[in-house]
C-alpha cells in the first residue's frame, strides 16, 4: 500500500495571501510553499499505544494544542500582554486541557491558522517528527513483537522518516549553541518562563514515556510504570515555574535505555525539541522584525535538517546531555523518588559545552545554585526495572483531583 500523500494547495495559497498582506509583490513568489503532509507508514503495530495506554496517548493531543496555541498567540497577537500566555493560556492548558485532553489528534492548522500560513514548512516538519514519535510508541507498545522485531520496525520507520529530506530533522547531534546562542535566543524563556517550563515538561514526558515501555517486564508492569511517569509529569505542575524543568530535557538523560538502543531516533527528537525553542524565540523576540520572522524560521529549519551545521559527535552529545544535569530537566522518568529533584542551575540558564568533547565549560547566562553543579561525575541515570508503586493510580487520581479543584477555584473569566 503506497503512503497516503496529501498536497496542501491551501497552504501555498495561504502563504501567498499572507505575503500579499504583510510583504511586497516582490516577496510573493519567495513565500510560495508547496510542502505537503504525509501519513503513517502502514503497519500492524499502528495505534497500539492508543489502544493500550489511552490516557497517556490523549496527553499528546493536549500537547499538540499547547504548541499550536503558543505559536498562534506569539505570531497572531504580538501586542498581547505577557499574561495572555503566562496566565490565561497556561491556566487553560493545565486546568482544563491536560485534565480532559482531546480524544483524537488535532488538526493543528485549525488552532494556529495564522502561524500555519506564516511557516507551513516548519509546521509540517514538526508534524512529520511527531508522527515518528507516535509510531515508535506503537512499536514499543505492541506486545506481539519481539525485541528483534521492534528493532527492525524502528529501523524501517526511521528510513521512512528520512525519505522526506525536505522535512526530516538531521540525525546528527547539534550543539546547544544552535538553540540558545543565536541573536534571537532566550527571548521566549525570559519573557514567558512558566510557559517555557511547561513546554519542556511536555518534552520530558514525550521522551520519558519510552522508558517504561523499554523497562517494563510485562504489560502490567508497563501500565503501572506509565501511570507513575504521567503522575510525575503532573507533579511538575504543582508550583510552576519552580517545579518545571530548568533545562531542555535531553533524551540521553531522561530516557537512557531508549537512547542507548535507538540513538538515531533520540538525536532526531532532541533536534526536534530544540527547534521548537528556536521558533518560539524568533516569534517572541521583538528584535526580529515581523517581515523577517518567516525567513529566520526557514533558515533555522534548514540548519536542523542539514548534517553540517553545529554538528557534534554522538559521544560529545551523550556527555553534554549528562553534564546538563538530569535534575535540571525534571529528573528521571522511572525509578524516581517521591520528591522532585532540586535543580542545580537557575531556570533557563545557558550552559556552554566543548563542541568536541561535550564537556561543560561555563555559563553564557544564568548560574549554578545550591553549592555547585559539577555533573561530570554523573553516570547515565539507571533505574530499577521494577514497576513504580509510590506514584501509581491512587496518587495519580489524587493529583488529578487536586488540579480539578484548582480549576473549579479559577474565575470563569480566565477559562
Amino acid at each position: 500500500m503506497a503512503p497516503m500523500h496529501r498536497l496542501h494547495r491551501a497552504i501555498g495559497l495561504g502563504v501567498g495571501l499572507a505575503a500579499a498582506l504583510h510583504g511586497t509583490a516582490g516577496t510573493l513568489s519567495a513565500q510560495w510553499s508547496t510542502t505537503y503532509e504525509q501519513f503513517y507508514l502502514p503497519a500492524s503495530h499502528n495505534w497500539q499505544f492508543r489502544t493500550h495506554y489511552a490516557s497517556a496517548d490523549r496527553l499528546f493531543n493536549a500537547f499538540d494544542f499547547g504548541h499550536a496555541i503558543l505559536y498562534e498567540t506569539l505570531w497572531g497577537k504580538p501586542r498581547a500582554p505577557v499574561s495572555e500566555l503566562e496566565q490565561r493560556r497556561y491556566d487553560q492548558l493545565t486546568r482544563r486541557i491536560l485534565l480532559n485532553p482531546p480524544r483524537l489528534p488535532l488538526e493543528e492548522a485549525a488552532i494556529e491558522p495564522r502561524y500555519a500560513r506564516l511557516a507551513p514548512e516548519a509546521k509540517v516538519m514538526f508534524d512529520w517528527a511527531h508522527l515518528l514519535h507516535r509510531q515508535l510508541y506503537d512499536v514499543l507498545a505492541d506486545e506481539r513483537l519481539t525485541w528483534a522485531a521492534r528493532d527492525a520496525e524502528v529501523a524501517r520507520l526511521i528510513r521512512y522518516y528520512r525519505s522526506r529530506p525536505d522535512l526530516a530533522f538531521s540525525s546528527k547531534p547539534k550543539t546547544m549553541r544552535l538553540m540558545q546562542e543565536q541573536p534571537y535566543s532566550l527571548a521566549f524563556r525570559r519573557t514567558y518562563p512558566k510557559f517555557n517550563g511547561l513546554i519542556w515538561a511536555y518534552h520530558w514526558l514525550q521522551m520519558g514515556l519510552y522508558e517504561p515501555l523499554m523497562r517494563g517486564q510485562s504489560p502490567v508492569d508497563k501500565q503501572a510504570m506509565i501511570r507513575a511517569t504521567v503522575a510525575r509529569f503532573f507533579q511538575m505542575l504543582t508550583d510552576a515555574p519552580n517545579t518545571l524543568p530548568h533545562q531542555m530535557p535531553m533524551t540521553v538523560a531522561v530516557a537512557p535505555r531508549f537512547a542507548e538502543r535507538y540513538p538515531e531516533a533520540s538525536i532526531i527528537f532532541d533536534n526536534l525539541h530544540s527547534m521548537h525553542d528556536v521558533v518560539s524565540d524568533i516569534l517572541a523576540n521583538p528584535a526580529v522584525p515581523r517581515d523577517r520572522k518567516r525567513a529566520e524560521i526557514l533558515k533555522a529549519a534548514r540548519a536542523y535538517r542539514d548534517d553540517t551545521t553545529e554538528v557534534m559527535s554522538v559521544a560529545a552529545w551523550r556527555t553534554m546531555s549528562v553534564q546538563m544535569g538530569i535534575e535540571n530537566m525534571g529528573g528521571p522518568a522511572v525509578g524516581f523518588l517521591p520528591d522532585l529533584p532540586q535543580p542545580t542551575v537557575t531556570a533557563g540558564a545557558v550552559m556552554q559545552h566543548d563542541p568536541i568533547t561535550g564537556a561543560m565549560t561555563g555559563f553564557a547566562s544564568g548560574a549554578s545554585v545550591g553549592g555547585g553543579m559539577d555533573h561530570s561525575h554523573h553516570h547515565m541515570p539507571e533505574a530499577p526495572a521494577a514497576p513504580m508503586t509510590m506514584l501509581s493510580q491512587p496518587v495519580l487520581d489524587a493529583l488529578q483531583a487536586l488540579f480539578r479543584a484548582l480549576a473549579r477555584a479559577l474565575p470563569p473569566a480566565l477559562l
